[in-house]
């Protein structure tokens, strides 16, 4: 794979803004200083708004997991219900008013995009993915012989009545399964997002891993 190219400038995030991701206060001192210093860069809370560009090698899901991700559009798109190989990509990282907002750009062979959108969001040291449709999914977050894994612990619908606040929790069982996502530094600017969704009683729903590097000005 080349090195990716420039994306145009009508699409690029405005680098004036600041990242907020504040995975090293969730980490820990000692687990954030063995991460690779690419990673830690690019995690960092004073990374300018960046944009990835690469390729999926591949883009699985189950029967299961489609019609999961087909009735997820209803509410916006927590995951794309297409399937595919070789499949080009960019992912848009930038700060809003809560934490790091993810965009992954999927451009299919007929030309077609789906954009899946979440936010990264931590407060002490707990990280939350926020998606679509106020669904949130709580994630631990470890690393690994320089390896950074981000594994969910549930999923809730953040309920806003009369000012109150309440969580209503997915049964394990109607939920997509246990999410597993890496972030491996393969060196020379590149690295490696895996991600797998296993649910409890159907095995594999969702399975994505691709090649990214920072796109060139």
């Amino acid at each position: 794979m080349t090195q990716a190219q420039a994306l145009p400038r009508s699409l690029a995030r405005e680098a004036t803004l600041r990242t907020r991701h504040g995975l090293r206060e969730v980490l820990g001192a000692q687990a954030w200083a063995r991460l690779p210093e690419a990673v830690r860069e690019r995690f960092d809370d004073t990374t300018a708004a960046v944009t990835y560009a690469g390729a999926y090698e591949v883009v699985r899901a189950s029967l299961l997991g489609r019609l999961f991700a087909r009735i997820g559009m209803l509410f916006g798109m927590p995951v794309t219900p297409r399937t595919g190989t070789a499949v080009a990509a960019r992912v848009f990282v930038e700060p809003d008013a809560r934490g790091v907002v993810w965009t992954r750009e999927y451009e299919w062979p007929d030309g077609t995009t789906d954009l899946v959108r979440s936010t990264k969001v931590v407060a002490g040291r707990e990280l939350t993915e926020c998606l679509p449709a106020r669904l949130n999914m709580p994630l631990e977050v470890r690393e690994d012989n320089g390896t950074l894994h981000f594994v969910s612990r549930g999923y809730y619908f953040d309920i806003r009545l009369g000012g109150l606040g309440l969580k209503l929790w997915l049964p394990g069982v109607f939920s997509p399964g246990v999410t597993h996502v890496e972030h491996v530094d393969l060196g020379h600017g590149w690295f490696r997002f895996t991600m797998t969704v296993m649910h409890p009683w159907f095995g594999e729903m969702f399975f994505q891993t691709g090649r990214f590097c920072a796109a060139e000005e």
